[in-house]
């Protein structure tokens, strides 16, 4: 049993690692596309529920240090002129759904910088698929993201995002 975690655990790690390679590699020839296919692949080694949760945390810190790097890729996209609604909708059409909130964790974040639209109309959005993951490992990580990513974009008083009020 330990032989089959242990065993699980490399292959997720060297699937992340390859993974983040061909999406770094992507991102560099400006194919968002192809990035999006490998950010998914990756993010889908979150899928397991063979690690044991020392393990996930290894692999998860994996991911979440590539998905910085996709956040970057992101927000250059939009300064190239790419709307962030476009980018929103199509990272919903990942194929799982874990990977598919993560990834619109990561565009919901840079979305709400570009005050294109309201930052709790994108939190609410992100909460609701949030109460979607029901694997208790999976959800306090998925849910642990999504504070990392959000923490500095929430509307409270104060806030640069307090007032906004557009709609998605």
């Amino acid at each position: 049993m330990e032989e089959d975690q242990e065993k699980a655990f490399e292959d997720a790690k060297r699937v992340v690692k390859e993974q983040a390679y061909f999406m770094r590699k992507s991102i560099d020839e400006a194919t968002l596309r192809s990035a999006l296919k490998h950010a998914a692949n990756m993010i889908g080694e979150l899928r397991t529920n063979y690690l044991s949760p020392r393990d996930y945390y290894v692999l998860f810190m994996q991911v979440f240090d590539e998905l910085r790097l996709l956040e970057g890729a992101f927000k250059e996209e939009y300064r190239r002129g790419r709307k962030m609604k476009d980018l929103y909708e199509s990272v919903q059409h990942a194929g799982y759904v874990l990977p598919r909130i993560y990834l619109l964790i990561t565009v919901g974040s840079v979305y709400i910088q570009t005050r294109d639209v309201s930052a709790k109309s994108i939190l609410s959005d992100l909460m609701e698929m949030l109460k979607g993951v029901q694997h208790p490992l999976k959800g306090l990580f998925i849910r642990y993201y999504f504070l990392k990513m959000i923490k500095d974009k929430l509307p409270d008083t104060g806030s640069e995002y307090e007032g906004y009020s557009a709609s998605i």
